[in-house]
């Protein structure tokens, strides 16, 4: 009967090692981090305020148009219209923006995505979450990845 319990209490003792070692296999990265000091997201957002500033020019020089013509008493139908004209032809700018912000972003995802399976491989880590969703336990690989990023 007690080699019994030895075994059985040996054999919980091995299967609690065994997960142990699995949940080693996690990792985590501060997503925020990465994404912050990638080289690659300032020249985007530089590129991306470029494209901005170009867009807020053209609204204001829009507005004024509007403030210009109200100043002349122009009647509330031709400022509407007026209005709709503008927004028309600001329009395709706004879609060329929002576009460029979409295609920046998955660029820069698929990158660091990319990043982390390589340095999840180089670890032996099979598994990687954002670190807002980890409690305890598993490896920060934030600056490996950081580093792999921007070699």
């Amino acid at each position: 009967m007690k080699k019994l319990l030895v075994l059985v209490f040996a054999l919980i003792f091995v299967a609690g090692i065994v997960q142990a070692s699995s949940l080693a296999s996690l990792g985590y990265i501060d997503v925020q981090k990465v994404f912050t000091e990638f080289k690659e997201t300032a020249k985007a957002q530089k590129d991306l305020e470029k494209q901005e500033e170009d867009f807020k020019k053209e609204f204001e020089k829009s507005q004024e148009k509007l403030k210009k013509a109200e100043e002349e008493g122009k009647s509330p139908e031709e400022l509407q219209k007026m209005q709709k004209d503008l927004e028309k032809k600001l329009m395709p700018k706004r879609e060329s923006l929002i576009r460029m912000n979409q295609q920046l972003t998955a660029k820069l995802q698929q990158e660091i995505l990319e990043s982390i399976k390589v340095v999840g491989k180089k670890v032996g880590i099979d598994v990687v979450l954002d670190k807002q969703v980890v409690i305890t336990g598993g490896m920060d690989l934030t600056e490996l990845v950081i580093t792999e990023l921007n070699k």
